[in-house]
C-alpha cells in the first residue's frame, strides 16, 4: 500500500503515546513545522509539513535545526 500525503506517518499508523510525546505542531513565521521538544526552550526539527516549494529553502529550519524559544513565548 502506497500512501501519498503529507500527513507524518506516526499519524497514520499510531504507535505508543509515550513515544511522541515531546512532539508538537509548530508556526514558524507562517510555515507549520513538526518538531521535539528537546529541553524546555528549545525544539528540533523534524520535518516541514507545507506544498510551497519557497518554504523548504527557508534557512534556519532545515529538518535537525535547533530553534531556541523566549521563556515569554512559553507563558
Amino acid at each position: 500500500m502506497t500512501l501519498y500525503t503529507i500527513v507524518p506517518e506516526e499519524y497514520i499508523f499510531p504507535g505508543h503515546p509515550e513515544a511522541h510525546a515531546n512532539i508538537h505542531f509548530l508556526n514558524f513565521d507562517g510555515i507549520p513545522i513538526i518538531a521535539e521538544q528537546s529541553d524546555h526552550y528549545s525544539f528540533r526539527v523534524e520535518r516541514i509539513v507545507s506544498t510551497d516549494p519557497a518554504h523548504f529553502l527557508v534557512e534556519g529550519i532545515e529538518p535537525g535545526s535547533i530553534l531556541s524559544v523566549k521563556q515569554s513565548f512559553l507563558n
